[in-house]
């Protein structure tokens, strides 16, 4: 979101009710997402998992990972961000299923393996 789209959200809800959530790229910044989520009733598990790489798919799952209680992570499509992993890493206990947004072209079995073997 650019400084002007923000300055208009802050004018339009105040500036109090306006939170900029963001990381280094996007696999933070919706790390930071699913967290804010988390602390605000959201639940780790049942996660929904989408490529960052083309947003379709993360669009509609945002919103189905949230009408089932839970939260949202990107991956890339071949490759498990580190920062990612070591999330699921600390949240493993907390989840038992994940879903995954998108066929094999989308996130890769290499990918979705790294998953599993992380919340084992």
């Amino acid at each position: 979101v650019s400084a002007a789209a923000m300055d208009d959200l802050k004018a339009e809800f105040g500036n109090s009710a306006v939170k900029r959530l963001s990381g280094d790229d996007r696999y933070e910044t919706a790390l930071a997402i699913a967290q804010k989520g988390v602390d605000e009733g959201l639940a780790w598990d049942g996660m929904g998992i989408a490529t960052g790489e083309n947003f379709p798919d993360a669009l509609a799952g945002g919103v189905l990972a949230a009408r089932n209680g839970s939260v949202m992570l990107l991956t890339a499509s071949d490759v498990l961000p580190t920062d990612v992993s070591s999330k699921l890493t600390a949240e493993r206990d907390s989840i038992a299923k994940v879903f995954y947004l998108g066929g094999l072209a989308a996130i890769s079995q290499d990918v979705r393996d790294e998953v599993s073997e992380t919340l084992q």
